[in-house]
């Protein structure tokens, strides 16, 4: 098994995140639907200034 430990913190959620989800077979259409309101729920956290420039990054990196 990969040691998660030896990864950047965000990578390792990511893999953890997907794993968990891979195991309740969602749809992807529905565990998009979802992830955008993880991701808007997340935003809605951080200041303002912030919050502009994640949704830049979020943005720029869905239109690669």
């Amino acid at each position: 098994m990969d040691d998660l430990d030896q990864l950047p913190e965000d990578i390792a959620l990511a893999i953890e995140v997907i794993r968990q989800l891979e195991n309740l077979n969602y749809p992807p259409e529905t565990i998009l639907k979802a992830m955008l309101m993880v991701c808007k729920d997340s935003l809605g956290k951080l200041p303002e200034r912030e919050r502009e420039s994640w949704k830049a990054r979020l943005t720029a990196e869905l239109e690669k």
